[in-house]
């Protein structure tokens, strides 16, 4: 009899930690589910970068960005970027743009507007905070940039100093050779030198 009863008590515990297993076993996921990202995870994800960066900016200052080991014949990156300022300041200032500053918005749901000097166009954008890069688009016109936050209050809008031109040309609509000729500095330096705007919320 206590034969028997052992038997049984050995099949019952068996029993429960096959049942337990297999629960457990049923409660993992499968390598599929654990790293197939749906378009809802994607959405979620974009709009989160981009509400980091959305609202209205204002034209605070000139902004440089500089990389590269034969920055400008040599001359060191703190050197660099206070000339380069105060070249991009005089320019800035020859267009008009201290008073009418640039107002760029930044919308969560991939949206963006752009005003310079009282002329103003709406596009889209995809801002990757990995990498601070930021692709604006108007009319399907792809336009690359470098989006850096500098805290809350402040963004670094940078561009390689030909997509500047093609920015101001698009949206201010400068053709008089007097304000391109206030940026042609720019297309002496290096390309490892990206201008624009200091920007404040």
């Amino acid at each position: 009899m206590k034969r028997w009863l052992g038997l049984l008590c050995a099949l019952l515990l068996f029993t429960a930690c096959g049942s337990s297993k297999h629960n457990v076993n049923q409660d993992l996921m499968h390598p599929d589910e654990v790293f197939t990202l749906t378009e809802g995870d994607i959405a979620r994800e974009t709009w989160l970068a981009n509400k980091a960066i959305s609202g209205e900016w204002t034209y605070k200052a000139p902004s440089v960005d500089v990389s590269g080991k034969n920055l400008l014949a040599g001359i060191g990156k703190p050197v660099a970027k206070g000339k380069l300022k105060k070249k991009l300041n005089s320019a800035y200032k020859k267009m008009g743009l201290d008073k009418a500053k640039p107002h760029f918005v930044f919308n969560p749901d991939g949206t963006c507007a752009i005003s310079i000097l009282g002329a103003s166009i709406k596009g889209k954008y995809n801002y990757n905070p990995s990498t601070q890069s930021i692709t604006l688009k108007w009319h399907g016109i792809p336009m690359n940039a470098r989006l850096k936050p500098d805290g809350k209050k402040k963004l670094h809008l940078t561009f390689d100093a030909d997509k500047l031109l093609s920015l101001i040309r698009l949206v201010g609509k400068f053709n008089d050779s007097s304000t391109m000729q206030a940026l042609s500095f720019l297309m002496d330096y290096y390309e490892d030198v990206r201008v624009g705007f200091e920007l404040k919320k």
